[in-house]
């Protein structure tokens, strides 16, 4: 695996609690194709906001990170309110290797999460652990940042970048939103054939819906919101 690779495991677990990025919404689409009630589980979930969410809207909800410390930020949160632990559990885990057994979860959540794989052949084996895990006729919600080349900040981040990441749409965040700066983390912004090319050998594509997404510096991005079922 490439440094550049390996380095963004590492920046994503630095995050301190409730300060990993995050602030795509969880679309209503969701919970017009997924029964209350439902078994759910939410790919990297950070401090659990959108798990929460879930858990407040009558869900089952396993919610899982790479973060330690977002993970023990959402554990605390859940004993603070009382949850049920049989209705809403936290774990630290990968999503290319998870723990769950085959078919024991009714739906999955992938909000903003696919932008941070960086690593084609780990895009590839998340979304076979996701149908591994999903029940048949489970549901896979996904939205996810596409590639935004009449931005003139996102153009030109594709095009400086490339040299390093060796991969378009693949770019650096730093601290000081240019090339120059210390390098927080990586991100993958997708084509459509790209998502289409990583969802449809696993799972057929029932709504495919193009819009708009803010990032947490303000930008705006082209985006996707994606209900596919096993």
């Amino acid at each position: 695996m490439p440094p550049g690779i390996m380095d963004n495991l590492d920046n994503w677990r630095r995050f301190k609690a409730k300060t990993t990025p995050a602030v795509v919404p969880l679309a209503n689409e969701f919970y017009d194709d997924v029964p209350v009630n439902s078994r759910v589980v939410d790919f990297g979930c950070a401090w659990g906001r959108i798990s929460f969410e879930l858990y407040d809207q009558g869900y089952s909800v396993v919610g899982f990170d790479i973060n330690e410390n977002e993970i023990a930020c959402a554990r605390q949160h859940a004993k603070e309110i009382s949850a049920l632990e049989s209705k809403l559990r936290f774990d630290v885990g990968n999503a290319t290797n998870l723990p769950y057994p085959d078919r024991s979860f009714d739906a999955g959540v992938m909000v903003a999460f696919m932008v941070t794989i960086v690593d084609p052949q780990a895009r590839t084996q998340v979304l076979k652990e996701a149908y591994r895990i999903l029940r048949d006729g489970g549901v896979l919600y996904i939205s996810d940042f596409g590639q935004t080349w009449n931005n003139e900040k996102y153009r030109r981040r594709y095009e400086e970048h490339f040299p390093i990441t060796k991969e378009k749409g693949t770019f650096i965040v730093t601290d000081s939103h240019d090339i120059g700066g210390k390098e927080l983390y990586r991100c993958h912004h997708y084509t459509e054939e790209e998502l289409r090319s990583l969802i449809e050998p696993h799972f057929k594509i029932v709504s495919w819906k193009e819009t708009e997404f803010t990032t947490p510096s303000g930008n705006v991005s082209n985006g996707f919101k994606i209900i596919a079922s096993k």
